[in-house]
Parts: C-alpha cells; sequence; structure tokens
C-alpha cells in the first residue's frame, strides 16, 4: 500500500493506492476531478464515485462527519467460522485460562483456522482489544485444536 501526499498553499490532496484500487481524497474538489481526469486520459479507469467500502472498512456518511467501521467485514468473518449467532462479550478470551497445544483434538479445518487468524489479525490492527486473544491464538497455527 502506498500514500501519496501533496499540499500548496491552497490544497491538500492524498492518493491511497493498494494493488489496482486507487482512493483519491482532498480539501479542494477541483483538484481532486482535475486528478481524477488526467488519470483517465492516461490510464483506462473505472470512478466508482463517492467511497463506501475500501479493504474491509465501511465508510458511512452522514450529516455530522465520516465514520469508518468494519462491522461488515466482522459479520463477513463470523459467518465464515460459523459463529454468527455467538453473543459479543467486553473480554474476547480469559487472561488465566491457559490454551495449551496437546489438550484437546485436532481442529478438523487448520486452513479455515488459519484464515480466519488473518482476518482477526487484520481486526486487531483497529480493535485493540482482541489482541491479546489474537495473539494466544496464533501460537497454534502449525497444528491448532478444537480448544484453540
Amino acid at each position: 500500500m502506498s500514500l501519496f501526499v501533496h499540499t500548496n498553499t491552497s490544497s491538500i490532496i492524498y492518493i491511497l493506492i493498494y494493488v489496482n484500487d486507487i482512493i483519491i481524497t482532498g480539501s479542494n474538489d477541483l483538484v481532486v476531478t482535475d486528478i481524477i481526469q488526467r488519470l483517465h486520459k492516461e490510464f483506462a479507469i473505472t470512478d466508482l464515485g463517492p467511497l463506501s467500502f475500501f479493504l474491509g472498512i465501511e465508510v458511512i456518511r452522514d450529516a455530522t462527519g465520516l465514520y469508518l467501521t468494519q462491522r461488515r467485514y466482522i459479520a463477513d468473518l463470523l459467518t465464515k467460522s460459523k459463529m454468527d449467532g455467538a453473543k459479543p462479550c467486553s473480554t474476547p478470551l480469559s487472561t488465566i485460562v491457559a490454551l495449551i497445544a496437546t489438550d484437546t483434538e485436532a481442529f478438523d479445518d487448520p486452513t479455515l483456522y488459519r484464515s480466519i487468524f488473518g482476518g482477526l489479525h487484520y481486526l486487531s490492527f483497529t480493535l485493540p482489544d482482541i489482541a491479546f486473544a489474537v495473539h494466544r491464538v496464533s501460537k497454534f497455527m502449525h497444528q491448532p485444536k478444537q480448544s484453540h
């Protein structure tokens, strides 16, 4: 991912590039429009309009401002892990209970375990309250068990 910032006396422009996705925003709508038009002359691009979803982050606008949420990403991750009926809790993992590498039978789909871990790891950047639990289960990537 690359972030380019252009500033001058009248505006500041941000261009965020991830693989083939680009977000262009700034303090001056005319400059943003000009950049999009220039890019369109050089490259085959599609302007999808106002940002609504990017890299698992949903963008919601209302009269008071701009809000970023990962609610949809979390819902998709819960569905993938067959936990979409789970109830929320304030602490996702006990700090007292030890997870042990040999305590239960093997998890039947280690690839799913690793995929869910990857999603949780991505969420831990914006949800630091789950970082401890994500770190704990990361220790069992090579051979996950049912208890993990």
